[in-house]
């Protein structure tokens, strides 16, 4: 009856829309059309938030941000995590967590946040040649509200695009646009849209090679143009000779372009051009100077232009790397010359309204940014830069408000790490704040509107909301968000154990939450309280954690336990962590995983004695620790065992060792149980030196994650998939870079998390956690 009764009204409201609105305005982005009020009609009554040139993204229907742990300015590593009630419990070795957005981010324009939206996903700039990061040095808008941008990278959310892309208007990589840029070590620079066109620059040149081979070999120099939809080169080609084109700005029909060049089609030129956007051969004189124009803005027929000259004219005229030239007349106007700029250069220029801002590397008239009226009359706003580096780089103006990004750590004594907010109406730095993780230099840094709620953030900064953490952090499930809890363990989180909504944890700090507690503590997690269990063992001492029936079963190296002896594996209870002394199972050496089946505990590790004769694993009473069983396989290069789980009435065993009977391999073993008889083995690693640390299953797959590279002679880097009724490896394969270390792997919510040492996943940037499709591998 609803559905019946809002189809009518839509039908009766869009046959109204239509009837009452000139037929020629038919633009379904131009809020006065018809079709724009039909589509307003049709998403709303379908309730249809999908983007479009609708000016809003829904911030109700949340989408995974990926936040990453870090310390000092590189990514590190997760050693232990949790999932419980919705969060996210991860331990390690880390001082910082941030968004791992790579050089391009999207925030809402109230909260400076990354956008965790359905409609709006993290854009994953990645720079394979590095293995790290990419950057983002310009971008601009066409009137679609799609997004075009410029940098140093290979790839967008997972898909290969080189130094320029194409977003559309829903935050996804354009996939119909590519230019297909040939791999260089040229710098790009400035971007400009015009007339369905995308004009780039930078330090490109034949001499460095062909900038594309598609659709046949071609070489520029220092700008280039492609079309806006496809991204194919097209005919314009000036050729600019000298080291690099690095800003351009446009009347509609010309192109004006500053860098370090000496001649512009075969013509002599000192730094500034002017170009035809449709004729790129013929010359037009223009003003010289005797250095780099590193920027530019128009405004009512005077370019102004900031670098590190000093001179314009062949010498004739003294400014200090700031000037205005009049393009009717072609001459350097008066503007600016009672000026003087201390510093290495002038790298970018903002106007609004009637006033000019100054940035760069610079020390007066005032350090890193300035305000001047466009006669050059020096406004009194300071803006107090400060920080080990006093650097401002890019300029971005939306609306009222100015985007400065750079090299400094505060702004008016406000912490405001490489980027701040300014108010332009009252000279206010602003509240927003997206916390970048990285600096940007030089040419890092550009901000536009996406759409009336969210802002696009590009630079060289990595990751933002950048939230000081250590060594324990809670995120939230759904969207990655971490919350505010911040117990501040004073060192080390090597294991985390979720039971009976309590936190325990262990590892080597010797504070938390304010209070003393030597490697362990619990908390509430309802309440955050820290609790009194308190078993005071050796740092980083424990190894496997596991709650069953009320206690909490430990195992590692430790040696006592609140001073008393304890032989490597405990039972402890969950409100003091007293162990219980009629538990002893005494292993010769450590022990560093535990299972529970079949109320029965199930041990491995290094020892070969448990009491009993028992290489790497047993099964032992849980109440007394007595020995009641172990394997016949025969082990070789006995180093250790370092993870157990069970799957369907099998344990499975994996570890630095190698078997030669009944089932030759290495790494890894099967046993039924609950005889612990071999199970036959469907793939090995090729060496002892590879290993799982950690394994999880759903209903078709077991996920299992370590140090190697191969699995069953395939490449496998970190992380693989057994069917889990077959225990065959599968075509599941989330493609970490080599070297990637897999510490933990929990699934749940139909999602798999992998923890470790993990920077590079297919392609996209991570640091430390990443969430995966258990289907299609599929990266969050």
């Amino acid at each position: 009856m609803k559905l019946s009764f809002r189809f009518s009204l839509l039908i009766i409201m869009i046959f109204g829309t239509t009837i009452c609105k000139s037929p020629e305005l038919n633009n379904g982005c131009d809020p006065k059309s018809n079709s724009f009020l039909t589509l307003l009609l049709i998403k709303n009554l379908t309730n249809d938030r999908s983007p479009g040139c609708l000016p809003y993204f829904e911030r109700s229907e949340p989408k995974f941000v990926s936040y990453g742990v870090f310390s000092a300015t590189s990514p590190t590593e997760i050693i232990t995590a949790a999932i419980h009630n919705g969060k996210i419990y991860i331990g390690g070795m880390f001082d910082q967590i941030a968004a791992t957005t790579g050089g391009g981010a999207f925030v809402w324009n109230d909260t400076s946040l990354p956008v965790a939206s359905t409609y709006c996903s993290q854009l994953d700039v990645f720079d394979e040649d590095t293995s790290n990061y990419g950057t983002i040095n310009h971008a601009v808008s066409d009137p679609e509200g799609n997004l075009y941008l410029l940098g140093k990278f290979t790839h967008i959310q997972g898909v290969p695009r080189r130094n320029l892309a194409k977003i559309n208007s829903n935050c996804q990589l354009e996939l119909e646009f590519d230019a297909e840029l040939n791999p260089s070590s040229t710098t790009f620079y400035d971007l400009l849209y015009l007339d369905g066109r995308i004009f780039f620059s930078g330090s490109f040149q034949t001499s460095n090679g062909a900038i594309t081979n598609y659709p046949s070999v071609t070489n520029r120099e220092h700008v280039a143009s492609v079309n806006a939809k496809t991204g194919l080169i097209d005919p314009w080609a000036p050729n600019v000779s000298g080291t690099d084109v690095k800003s351009m700005t446009t009347d509609g029909t010309f192109i004006y372009i500053g860098g370090e060049f000496t001649a512009v089609n075969s013509n002599g030129a000192g730094n500034l051009g002017k170009l035809h956007k449709d004729n790129g051969s013929t010359f037009y004189s223009m003003v010289d100077t005797n250095g780099s124009v590193n920027a530019m803005e128009l405004k009512d027929g005077i370019l102004y232009i900031g670098g590190v000259f000093s001179s314009l004219n062949g010498g004739a005229v003294t400014r200090s790397k700031l000037a205005a030239i009049d393009l009717k007349t072609n001459t350097v106007t008066s503007a600016f010359s009672l000026l003087a700029i201390s510093g290495n250069a002038v790298f970018d220029l903002a106007i609004h309204n009637n006033y000019l801002f100054v940035a760069g590397e610079i020390s007066t008239p005032r350090v890193g940014i300035f305000k001047t009226d466009l006669q050059g009359t020096l406004q009194t706003s300071d803006y107090s830069v400060d920080g080990v580096f006093r650097n401002v780089y890019k300029l971005s103006v939306i609306d009222d408000k100015l985007f400065a990004f750079g090299f400094f750590e505060t702004v008016r004594t406000l912490d405001r790490k490489y980027f701040f907010q300014l108010d332009i109406l009252s000279d206010e730095i602003t509240s927003f704040d997206p916390k970048l993780f990285s600096s940007n230099y030089e040419f890092n840094g550009v901000a536009l509107k996406m759409k009336e709620n969210v802002v696009f953030l590009g630079g060289g900064f990595a990751a933002i909301d950048t939230r000081s953490r250590n060594h324990l952090v809670e995120l939230d499930l759904t969207t990655g968000l971490p919350s505010d809890w911040n117990p501040n363990p004073s060192d080390l989180v090597t294991n985390i154990l979720v039971a009976e909504n309590r936190l325990y944890i262990h590892g080597s700090f010797t504070t938390v939450a304010n209070a003393t507690r030597q490697a362990t503590a619990a908390f509430d997690l309802e309440t955050k309280a820290l609790l009194t269990w308190n078993p005071i063992v050796t740092s980083n001492s424990i190894e496997s954690m596991i709650y069953y029936n009320d206690s909490i079963y430990i195992a590692g190296s430790f040696t006592d336990i609140n001073a008393t002896p304890v032989n490597r594996i405990a039972k402890l209870d969950t409100n003091f962590g007293v162990p219980d002394t009629f538990f002893a199972p005494n292993p010769n050496n450590t022990v560093r995983s535990l299972q529970i089946w079949n109320d029965q505990l199930y041990a491995a590790g290094q020892f070969t004695t448990i009491p009993n004769p028992s290489v790497h694993l047993a099964n032992i009473n849980r109440f007394n620790g007595s020995f009641i069983k172990t394997h016949s396989d025969t082990l070789t290069s006995n180093f250790s065992a370092y993870s157990l789980f069970v799957s369907d009435n099998r344990l499975i065993m994996s570890g630095q060792y190698q078997t030669t009977s009944p089932n030759p391999g290495y790494g890894l073993s099967y046993f039924q149980l609950p005889d612990l008889s071999s199970v036959p083995n469907t793939g090995s690693f090729p060496t002892t030196s590879e290993f799982v640390r950690s394994m999880d299953q759903n209903e078709k797959y077991i996920f299992l994650g370590g140090l190697f590279s191969s699995f069953a002679s395939l490449p496998r880097n970190g992380i693989f998939s057994l069917d889990r009724k077959t225990l065959a490896l599968n075509n599941w394969d989330p493609k970490f870079a080599s070297g990637a270390t897999v510490r933990k792997i929990i699934f749940s919510g139909n999602a798999v998390y992998v923890f470790g040492n993990i920077v590079n996943p297919n392609k996209r940037y991570r640091a430390g956690l990443v969430k995966l499709d258990p289907d299609s591998a599929f990266l969050y």
